[in-house]
């Protein structure tokens, strides 16, 4: 035996028992407690140690020992850093034989000895390098590429260090375990370029040195951290591979039961695992979980936001609507007492209902908003017949697109859709209310048009002038006939001609047979006649008229039945839905495309409604 083969075999066995030395004693600083959660009963976290067997773990909490359990952690967990290693293979020729059957089975040895989680590849090299094996997690196939190289060939060790760093791209914790037996012979990649490629990373390597003293391969470990592992003949391979093996942690999870004495403290949690025939220990600070409270009944559920502004926004509607109505009752009767005491001689004025101060406040900020279109909406008012003023209208219908538009957010479950389509409804219901009123009252005004004009007929016939026959219809009290032509007498006390008022009035109530009336009475102004009989004649036209009229209606309340079915039907099937299967509803209220949809709906059925509406309506 020569003396440098002497020499080389003494210090790998020498490197070898130190290496053994290193691992058989675990550090306290290669143990790791993360992930601590506490929960009522118990407590689980992460431990991370080297050469961790799964059932040497021991929990203390101060002096009081904890049960245990042990379980693999999640190896995918995407918390977790993803780890892999490239064993970088010589194949050339001087590997023939004994050792490259015996690489083969320490490499094996090496994939199944790391944690399940790391990443295992492999990169053969000889004339030029060659990636057998992608980093994975599939053993099976890397067995079966362990199999395929063929020691023959020059040794291109540098070549093969940058194509095993590049398969290692996008791996957390990247690791090389290089085996060569020589120099390198045949790269084109000189040795600074492959050890600052290692640097630069950093990729630790550790080198598996089979019989070998070169230098370089102590600058390929040093480069990115890692170590040398002298093997001084084939048999070795197998231990040094183990050592290499051992750099990789294990990852298990610790659950541990907690006793009630401990629910609710804080205490020094200390960890021993054991390793072999030593142990590590850790200690970690934990705040045990209290126990819960024993269930002391039903408790009624937390109130939302949604919910605390409905209540809020509710009741300040409905604060403001009753002072408002209660205020509005109160002037009322008494306006009713001046005009039954009026009718017997002259009164003084009656005092003003006292409101409160809120309603006042609440008034007097409503006519500054509203400002020149008071006069237009108290003008809608009257006509309607409603007893309440500009100011108070709109506040009422403020209150009220407040009250629905928040519980229409509620419902439809957005509150930027359904808090303005609430709010736009009170407002456009309120409007079509007071549409409905005045269509009403001057419907009312047309079936009560002949009467008043048989009356008027007969005053006249009697001797009485035109006024004092409209005064007659006033004393009659039907309304509305006998409002308006209350408002026709009082402007002519103010010197307005009578038919002018007259001619007003139809303008207001939209009767075509009055202003008939007006320019009969013009014409018997101008030059004479009989007024009594012209009333009489057109009473009876205008009597055919509504006969006509009414039976009319009566044919076409079928087609307008249909119609208002037609119309309704959509909205009552979207109500019904919403109401009681909402999740299949949701979409539409919550997608841009659905809002599409509702207003494309709306649109269409607001044009039926009056293409409808222009179908049944008939003119008489």
């Amino acid at each position: 035996m020569s003396p440098g083969l002497l020499v080389r075999l003494v210090l790998g066995a020498v490197l070898a028992v130190a290496g053994l030395a290193f691992w058989g004693t675990a550090r306290a600083d290669e143990v790791a407690v993360s992930s601590v959660e506490a929960s009522p009963g118990r407590v689980t976290f992460a431990l991370t140690t080297p050469n961790l067997a799964a059932d040497a773990v021991e929990v203390r909490a101060g002096d009081v020992p904890l049960t245990a359990r042990v379980t693999s952690a999640d190896r995918h967990d995407a918390d977790l850093p993803t780890r892999a290693v490239v064993l970088v293979v010589d194949t050339s020729g001087s590997m023939a034989g004994e050792r490259i059957a015996t690489a083969r089975q320490a490499a094996l040895g090496y994939a199944s000895s790391v944690p399940a989680d790391v990443r295992v590849g492999l990169v053969a090299f000889a004339d030029s390098p060659a990636l057998l094996v992608a980093p994975t997690t599939d053993r099976a196939a890397l067995a079966a590429a362990l199999d395929t190289p063929r020691a023959n060939g020059n040794t291109a060790l540098y070549d093969a260090l940058p194509v095993a760093v590049a398969a290692l791209d996008g791996i957390a914790q990247p690791r090389l375990v290089v085996l060569s037996d020589g120099q390198d012979t045949s790269s084109r990649t000189q040795l600074d370029a492959a050890t600052a490629l290692l640097a630069g990373r950093p990729v630790p390597a550790d080198v598996v040195a089979l019989a070998s003293d070169d230098p370089a391969l102590g600058r390929i470990a040093a480069a990115g951290g890692g170590k040398v592992l002298a093997a001084a003949e084939a048999a070795d391979l197998a231990e040094a591979f183990a050592a290499a093996a051992r750099t990789f942690t294990h990852r298990v999870a610790v659950e541990v039961a907690v006793p009630d004495s401990l629910a609710g403290r804080t205490a020094d949690l200390t960890v021993v695992a054991s390793a072999g025939s030593s142990s590590v220990t850790a200690t970690v600070p934990v705040a045990f979980a209290a126990l819960p409270a024993a269930p002391a009944g039903p408790t009624a559920p937390a109130w939302s936001l949604e919910l605390w502004l409905l209540v809020i926004g509710t009741f300040t509607a409905f604060l403001v609507a009753a002072v408002l109505l209660f205020g509005l009752v109160g002037r009322k009767e008494t306006r009713d007492l001046d005009d039954r005491i009026g009718q017997y001689g002259r009164s003084r004025p009656a005092p003003e209902h006292e409101q409160s101060q809120v309603a006042r406040g609440a008034l007097t900020v409503t006519d500054n908003l509203l400002g020149g279109r008071a006069e237009a909406i108290a003008a809608r008012l009257d006509l309607a017949g409603m007893a309440i003023g500009a100011s108070e209208w709109a506040l009422l219908r403020l209150c009220g697109a407040v009250v629905l538009g928040v519980v229409t957010a509620l419902l439809v479950g957005n509150p930027w859709l359904g808090g303005p389509l609430g709010a736009l409804a009170a407002v456009l219901g309120t409007h079509l209310y007071v549409s409905f009123r005045i269509g009403r009252r001057r419907s009312a005004f047309r079936d009560q048009l002949p009467d008043v004009l048989q009356l008027v007929a007969g005053s006249l016939q009697s001797g009485f002038s035109l006024a004092q026959a409209l005064d007659a219809v006033v004393r009659d009290d039907t309304q509305p006939a006998a409002g308006e032509v209350a408002r026709a007498l009082a402007e002519t006390r103010v010197g307005v001609d009578l038919t002018d008022a007259l001619d007003r009035v139809a303008d207001r109530m939209t009767s075509t047979d009055l202003k008939w009336i007006v320019m009969a009475v013009r014409i018997q102004r101008s030059v004479g006649g009989n007024l009594a009989e012209v009333l009489l004649t057109t009473v009876a036209t205008m009597r055919d008229r509504a006969q006509t009229r009414r039976q009319v209606h009566a044919l076409s309340a079928e087609g307008r039945l249909s119609a208002y079915i037609l119309v309704a039907l959509p909205i009552a099937l979207a109500t019904w839905l919403v109401l009681t299967r909402y999740e299949y509803m949701r979409p539409l209220f919550t997608t841009a495309i659905g809002w599409v949809l509702v207003g494309g709906a709306t649109v269409m059925v607001g044009l039926g409604a009056l293409w409808m509406r222009k179908l049944v309506r008939v003119e008489v």
